[in-house]
C-alpha cells in the first residue's frame, strides 16, 4: 500500500519543478516580502545558502549595492561554475561564491546580517550541523529566513517538503530565536509555502 502511494505521488509530482511560483523573480511579490523580512538595504551583508541558478543571489546583489556583499553558496560543482559565470556576466563585484558541504555552509564566522535558505531546508541531510554553521555566520541580531513548503500525507521531510513545525524546532534548537512564521508566502506551489524567521541573540 505504501509503495503504491509513493508511486502515485511520484507520478503526480513529476512536474513539480514546473509548478508556477517556484522559480524566483526579482520583480515578483517574493522580493518585496524579503525586503521587509530581512530589512534589506544598501550596505547589508546577505547570504543565499543553496543558491541554485543564482536568481536570488543576483537580486540580493542589486539590493545591497556596491557597499554591501552577498555570499552565494552551493554544494554542486556544476552549479558553482554556473553561479560564477552568472556573477561575471552580470558584472557584479559584490558577490562571493562559496563552496558548501553537506554539513557546513562554508560561510565565514560573523559575516552576515541576514541569511536565506529558499526551498533548501527539506534537502538537508545534516540539518543540525547546517543550523550551527548558520548561527556562527550570523552577526548578533542577524536574521535567518527559511522558505519552504509542507510535505503531503505522512512524509516528515525530503524532496516533497518539510513541515514548518520541524523547521522551527530544529533551528530553535541551534540557538536561534524564532520570530514569526509566515504561512502565506508568495510563490506558492500546490501545497502552499511558508517562511520561518529567526534571529541570532544579541548577547
Amino acid at each position: 500500500m505504501r509503495a503504491a502511494i509513493i508511486l502515485l505521488l511520484s507520478v503526480a509530482c513529476a512536474g513539480c519543478g514546473s509548478w508556477t511560483g517556484f522559480g524566483f523573480r526579482a520583480d515578483g511579490a517574493e522580493m518585496a516580502r524579503l525586503r521587509e523580512v530581512l530589512a534589506l538595504e544598501a550596505g547589508k551583508v546577505v547570504a543565499d545558502v543553496g543558491a541554485g541558478k543564482g536568481q536570488l543571489t543576483l537580486a540580493f546583489a542589486r539590493e545591497v549595492g556596491s557597499n554591501g556583499r552577498v555570499f552565494s553558496t552551493e554544494i554542486d560543482a556544476a552549479r558553482l561554475k554556473q553561479l560564477r559565470i552568472a556573477v561575471v556576466d552580470a558584472r557584479l563585484d559584490n558577490v562571493t561564491v562559496v563552496e558548501a558541504l553537506s554539513h557546513e555552509t562554508g560561510l565565514p564566522p560573523g559575516c552576515c546580517d541576514a541569511i536565506v535558505l529558499r526551498r533548501v531546508y527539506h534537502h538537508l541531510s545534516d540539518a543540525a550541523s547546517i543550523n550551527a554553521s548558520v548561527l556562527r555566520a550570523l552577526r548578533p541580531g542577524g536574521v535567518l529566513a527559511v522558505i519552504d513548503f509542507p510535505p503531503p500525507f505522512f512524509w516528515s521531510r525530503g524532496s516533497l517538503g518539510v513541515p514548518a513545525k520541524t523547521v522551527v524546532t530544529e533551528v530553535a534548537g541551534s540557538g536561534l530565536e524564532p520570530l514569526r512564521l509566515i504561512d502565506d508566502w508568495p510563490g506558492r506551489g500546490p501545497l502552499g509555502s511558508y517562511c520561518a524567521v529567526f534571529r541570532k541573540p544579541r548577547v
